[in-house]
């Protein structure tokens, strides 16, 4: 992956958090005043492999497992996208075994056939947030394994070390370089023999060191740091009981509030609790992109251009808008501070955000749906829905002559708002509506989740 130079400001003093808590099949007790009350969530990271490594993060309330969130990594430490990721076992994987860890209240749960070492990595990173929960004083600082972590990225790629970790002691560091294109860098055949020298002799460094406070290797600074980063990151997953940042490292899409313009979307990109890449979208009134090499009104074009940098280099929200365009600013900064917030390692109350959300389903060569849902206080209180045609043109059902349809375009609203859910039966003889309109307001809910 590619950036720019990025300006990073430290965001937040890290938070020192610590407890202990049992789990199941623990006898001990549980020292009550010794957990923060905003302690309740718990990371773990599975060993590194040559295949990735897993992340989870667990939340306990009353002693018990009420939450489970996976992620994946591959090797070059990028997360799986398990909207488009292929190999299904997988995909079950990450979806499903979440609620088996809630409703086995830990790690003893079947494994996804398929997808076996999948589900090994994630019970382990599972296994070791619940650990990191019932820590104690004079118990190791570490776990045993190996620790994959990463540098920040610049335009010239970052840096990854594998830390193999015995008895609080580092064993062994592999170190690794990424290139500005995301590929390894080869460094047999690497023309800049500094940095082929430091490759090869800083991994002795760091297990002598037993830390990643080393000296800067003469002619291969900038790959050094990279390198330090890197350790410094993969011995934070290997804590036992450690200091939390505010933004759990990930790809986290949020959307903005929808107006009869349309809305925006943000994807933010987390890595060492540092935000370091926004992309932003812009959707017009039916849910189309905007193409923003095509349009017209500059203002916008500069907001849609500018802002993500603006937000990189703030680490925060809180930027300045944008001249002649407030509203896509906004509506920008709208998207980028729900997209932080499901990044937050400390959550809100509530499954989703209050505010209006849209929505369209699968586009088939009849149209597509749209809903627009609002939400106050995890209700549903109230659904439009709009019919487009395959022209593209919005169905006027004013006019419509197929009676079941408009019965489905006025009735479902009401049907979806009263179940407070996606989920509701059918309009006889307008099922294929009716489907497309549910999934749209599934689409909108699932914009609209924390």
């Amino acid at each position: 992956m590619k950036y720019k130079n990025l300006i990073i400001i430290f965001m937040g003093a890290m938070l020192l958090l610590t407890g202990c808590l049992a789990v199941p099949g623990n006898k001990e007790a549980i020292d009550k005043s010794s957990l923060p009350l905003d302690r309740t969530t718990y990371i773990g990271y599975s060993d590194a492999t040559d295949h990735g490594y897993a992340m989870a993060v667990v939340t306990l309330e009353d002693d018990r497992i009420t939450d489970v969130t996976l992620k994946e990594f591959m090797e070059l430490s990028v997360e799986k996208d398990f909207s488009s990721y292929e190999y299904y076992p997988s995909v079950q994987a990450h979806t499903v075994l979440p609620q088996r860890f809630v409703e086995a209240q830990g790690t003893e749960v079947d494994s996804i056939s398929g997808a076996t070492a999948s589900s090994n990595r994630y019970k382990q990173a599972v296994e070791r947030a619940l650990e990191s929960a019932k820590s104690k004083e004079g118990q190791n600082k570490y776990f045993d394994g190996i620790f994959q972590g990463r540098s920040k990225a610049d335009n010239h790629g970052y840096g990854i070390a594998l830390v193999e970790i015995k008895d609080d002691r580092i064993v062994r560091v592999e170190l690794k370089e990424v290139d500005e294109k995301g590929e390894l860098k080869d460094f047999s055949t690497y023309p800049h023999e500094p940095s082929r020298q430091a490759h090869r002799e800083l991994p002795e460094r760091f297990v002598q060191s037993n830390s990643a406070g080393i000296d800067n290797f003469t002619g291969a600074t900038h790959s050094t740091d990279k390198y330090k980063e890197a350790v410094r990151n993969a011995l934070v997953k290997a804590r036992i009981e450690k200091d939390l940042p505010n933004l759990i490292d990930g790809t986290y899409l949020a959307v903005s509030d929808v107006s009869n313009l349309g809305y925006s979307s943000a994807r933010v990109t987390v890595e060492n609790s540092f935000i370091v890449q926004v992309d932003l979208k812009e959707y017009d009134q039916n849910s189309v992109e905007k193409d923003f090499d095509l349009y017209e009104y500059e203002p916008s074009v500069n907001a849609n251009r500018e802002l993500p940098w603006a937000f990189v280099a703030a680490q925060s929200p809180r930027v300045d808008m944008v001249t002649g365009a407030t509203y896509s600013s906004k509506q920008c900064i709208q998207a980028v501070e729900r997209a932080i917030e499901k990044a937050a390692l400390i959550k809100r109350a509530g499954k989703y955000f209050d505010g209006v959300f849209q929505a369209k389903s699968k586009i088939d060569e009849h149209g597509y749906a749209i809903a627009v849902v609002t939400i106050k206080d995890d209700q549903m209180t109230n659904v439009e829905l709009k019919y487009i045609d395959a022209d593209g043109r919005e169905r006027d059902f004013d006019t419509y002559e197929y009676e079941p349809s408009v019965i489905a375009y006025r009735e479902l609203p009401k049907r979806f708002v009263t179940a407070n859910s996606y989920d509701v039966d059918t309009i006889t003889g307008a099922t294929s509506s009716s489907i497309k309109y549910r999934e749209a307001v599934k689409n909108a809910l699932e914009m609209a989740r924390r």
